[in-house]
């Protein structure tokens, strides 16, 4: 750190040695000691605090661009979902110009009478809602989860 050599170090010493005397020498080296290690401690701290914001700000620049990537993504199968939901919606309206605008009633299938033993069977009209393919038409809602 301060390319100190060991006759440096000597004469360092014998000046000490000289100055302070021999009594209170020890107890200064002691002193001298703790106060470098303190230094060292807090210049390694320092150290690690910028690797760590350095890294933080890195992550937070790739996070920045995998979050510009997903939505270039999303856009691209957004796009053809829409102009499918446009040519869809083209259709409809096409139809609707030709079919009759109102709706069909139930129609009755099937001939004969009640005393044949033959009953009329009532066909619903068309429905356009779509259904819901995760539940049971007659199951009974989920119960609750009570964690």
């Amino acid at each position: 750190m301060f390319d100190v050599s060991l006759g440096e170090l000597a004469v360092i010493g014998a000046v000490a040695l000289v100055v302070i005397g021999p009594e209170r020498l020890p107890t200064v080296a002691r002193t001298v000691g703790a106060l470098i290690g303190r230094a060292q401690r807090f210049v390694h701290s320092v150290k690690s605090d910028l690797e760590r914001e350095v890294r933080a700000s890195e992550l937070a620049q790739i996070e920045a661009e995998l979050r510009a990537e997903g939505e270039s993504l999303r856009q691209t199968i957004h796009a053809p979902v829409t102009e499918l939901r446009e040519t869809l919606n083209d259709a409809r309206n096409a139809l609707s110009d030709v079919a009759p605008s109102s709706p069909e009633p139930a129609q009755a299938v099937g001939t004969g009478t009640a005393a044949s033993g033959f009953e009329p069977v009532v066909v619903p009209a068309h429905d356009d809602r779509q259904p819901d393919l995760f539940t049971a038409p007659d199951a009974p809602p989920p119960a609750r989860d009570r964690r």
